[in-house]
């Protein structure tokens, strides 16, 4: 490893990580990166990558509870003996091995940063679709028709990527209310949601759809070559429901996507106050809040619309459906519009704890010496790490500019879903192994203390992952699969490099691997 000189204050001190993020804060970070806009396409485009699921849509997400929830335990049980920044890549280092550690999270890391910059890309789009509610109202026309254009998503895109930057830059602290506002108006427009598909039924929304009161809904079906057709004709298109468990299991492998991201807490671990305390806590109530939100979002969503009008129009227009165009029928013009802008800003609230997560996993590679130590460098007045930062911004700038120079999201993204889920599983791996491998941090686990119940957990969660995993890379198909291991490939190397130039120094590795990192990062207090 490098070694490397730290920043100091003003008494000679070093600068670190500074531990400032509350219970809420940190609660905040998984509901902004979980509930992403996406919930408001996946919910019904569903009808389309699973034919046939028919109104068992909040079925699957209930079980797609399941392997998020094993995998959050396992999370929190390894999170409470090394509450470091890093998470899952500290977990498995020293839990697991460092080889193995390193190359799931640099996968994961590239993952990251093409999601951060494909939904940097495609939020614009929500946003110009929110904001075309109030058309004929404001004459929005030229700023729908530049938010829509190939300049508009580049320009747009890229100022939400370096405004999060900068709110992340400035502090754990400002990123912290940054990220809690965000929740709160995120939340805010799925309750409307929830609220009108709950207490109103099929009727009222088949005499809205019959007026046809909305413009958008309107240019929508014409668009689909459904102008003119009643609820009962676009429905007679879909396929008759073959519902059975296979096709509910089907589902629920695509709506795992929904799931990941919860993850994000471990990654705030080097900055969370009491962390031994306040991160399983975290781990728990978030899961809790978004696993609810997604059995009402969806439950209400098939409560008010008939399943076999969405399958119908799915069917026909696979990328223009979602539920704020669906709500949006029963809802007057404003309210509308605060739906679908929420569902833009759902997608936007994605993109602060993704670049606080990644620039952490990389952080914390530098800090073990993966990459040059100076890239884990902490700012000297804002206590956060600059350079790892940047590094998951300019990276994410890379995936942006390659959406707008092929005018589509980059299908690489999907590589997210196989890079997360493997990671799980070796972090769940990890709760087996750090027993045998480390068993001085093993007895710093705050969180279920009983090593059988560890044990029946982490098996659990290997249990359901690993078929999750298979069930992924086969319905994703070769092009996501081959992106993933050349990711894993590109990891493998760099982590080979470093090893063999540590080794040839001399370095004692199995000392540095057996141990948590410190010197960039507070001690965390000791209270319980």
């Amino acid at each position: 490893m490098q070694e490397g000189k730290q920043a100091t204050g003003g008494k000679g001190q070093a600068v670190t990580l500074a531990r400032e993020l509350g219970l809420l804060a940190l609660v905040a970070t998984a509901v902004c990166t979980v509930i992403g806009g996406g919930i408001n396409v996946l919910t019904v485009g569903i009808q389309g990558k699973v034919p046939g699921i028919g109104p068992y849509v909040p079925l699957a997400f209930v079980l797609g509870v399941v392997p998020a929830v094993l995998a959050a335990l396992c999370y929190a049980i390894l999170a409470s003996a090394m509450p470091r920044a890093g998470g899952g890549y500290i977990y498995a280092s020293r839990g697991f091995h460092p080889f193995l550690g390193f190359m799931a999270t640099f996968s994961k890391w590239i993952g990251l940063s093409a999601a951060t910059g494909v939904l940097a890309y495609m939020d614009v789009v929500l946003l110009a679709s929110g904001i075309g509610y109030l058309d004929p109202y404001l004459s929005v026309s030229p700023a729908i028709a530049f938010l829509i254009s190939g300049a508009g998503k580049l320009i747009v895109g890229l100022t939400m990527i370096w405004v999060f930057w900068l709110i992340n830059l400035l502090g754990v602290r400002t990123y912290g209310w940054v990220v809690i506002l965000l929740m709160i108006f995120e939340l805010a427009g799925g309750l409307v949601v929830i609220a009108t598909g709950l207490l109103r039924h099929p009727g009222d929304f088949a005499a809205a759809f019959a007026s046809h009161p909305g413009a958008i809904m309107t240019q929508t079906l014409a668009k689909a070559g459904l102008a003119g057709k009643s609820i009962a004709e676009v429905a007679a298109t879909a396929a008759p429901s073959a519902g059975g468990l296979l096709r509910v299991l089907l589902a629920t492998t695509w709506i795992f996507f929904a799931y990941i991201g919860f993850y994000t807490i471990s990654q705030a671990g080097g900055e969370a106050r009491n962390p031994r305390r306040l991160l399983p806590r975290a781990f728990l109530l978030a899961t809790f809040i978004i696993c609810s939100y997604y059995l009402l979002f969806s439950w209400s969503v098939y409560h008010l619309v008939p399943w076999r009008f969405v399958a119908g129009f799915v069917a026909a227009a696979p990328s223009d459906i979602s539920v704020p165009l669906l709500i949006g029928v029963l809802l007057p013009p404003a309210l509308a519009s605060f739906v679908a802008l929420m569902a833009g800003l759902s997608l936007a609230n994605d993109l602060p704890p993704m670049l606080m997560s990644s620039s952490r996993l990389f952080f914390a590679w530098a800090n073990d010496g993966v990459f040059p130590r100076s890239l884990a460098a902490v700012n000297s007045r804002f206590r956060t790490p600059h350079w790892a930062l940047t590094a998951s911004g300019l990276l994410a700038t890379v995936f942006l500019l390659a959406c707008y120079r092929w005018q589509s999201y980059f299908a690489g993204v999907d590589t997210v879903i196989i890079a997360f889920t493997f990671t799980y599983l070796v972090v769940s791996a990890s709760v087996l192994s750090l027993p045998l491998r480390n068993p001085g941090i093993a007895g710093r686990v705050a969180f279920i203390r009983s090593r059988s119940g560890r044990i029946l957990v982490a098996c659990l969660a290997i249990g359901v992952l690993l078929p999750l995993l298979v069930l992924e890379i086969s319905l994703l198909g070769r092009a996501s699969t081959i992106f993933w291991l050349g990711a894993m490939c590109v990891g493998g190397l760099i982590f080979l490099i470093m090893w063999l130039r540590a080794t040839r120094a001399g370095q004692d590795l199995d000392q540095v691997f057996s141990v948590l990192p410190t010197i960039s990062e507070e001690e965390e207090s000791e209270e319980f």
